[in-house]
């Protein structure tokens, strides 16, 4: 009886400090400020096998963390991608550009995040590899060279993009993320005098 309870106790000691390490350690997502997902609600970043026609969402995330009036970024097709671009759907009317050259977006509102900024359509034409990551991108000619995000209070915030995987493989595809850009840069920052 005696080593019922040690077991049981054990057990849910290692359920318990599982659950902490879990939240601690969330599962992979891209957390960007604008990502880009398989569905209308948002929720998943993950295209395996794509055939026909694809539409990839575009989504000021609520990671963004604050509402905000515009945004602006790019999200053009990665190489790996075997597929045509045919064409995208804007949310909001105020929008200059397109995914693939750069797009400017102004909501006409405050808004609160998550929102769906686009819908981009394409035609697959021939198989896609493995870890195919799909990167949003700052505006190319962004003179920041950041994602922006513009807040309620018209400030300026430097965004991260989010990514779309097709054809993931589990845990390999997550060691092929590479880290972000600017990540060196922003350490370095942060012991300059």
């Amino acid at each position: 009886m005696c080593k019922m309870f040690v077991f049981v106790g054990l057990t849910l000691g290692l359920l318990v400090l599982g659950a902490a390490q879990t939240a601690a350690n969330p599962l992979p997502w891209p957390p960007g400020h604008i990502i880009l997902t398989r569905d209308i609600t948002g929720s998943d970043n993950i295209i395996n096998d794509p055939q026909g026609t694809v539409t990839v969402y575009v989504f000021l995330s609520a990671y963004a963390g604050t509402q905000a009036v515009g945004c602006t970024f790019s999200a053009p097709k990665p190489s790996c991608f075997n597929a045509q671009y045919l064409g995208e759907t804007h949310t909001f009317p105020l929008t200059a550009g397109d995914t693939q050259n750069g797009m400017n977006v102004a909501f006409g509102s405050c808004v609160n995040p998550p929102q769906l900024i686009a819908e981009i359509f394409y035609e697959v034409v021939g198989y896609t590899p493995q870890c195919c990551i799909y990167w949003v991108r700052p505006h190319p000619v962004s003179e920041s060279g950041h994602i922006e995000i513009v807040d309620c209070d018209e400030n300026v915030i430097y965004g991260e993009g989010g990514y779309l995987i097709f054809n993931d493989d589990g845990a390999a595809c997550q060691s092929v993320l590479p880290v972000e850009d600017s990540t060196w840069g922003k350490v370095k920052s942060l012991y300059a005098q």
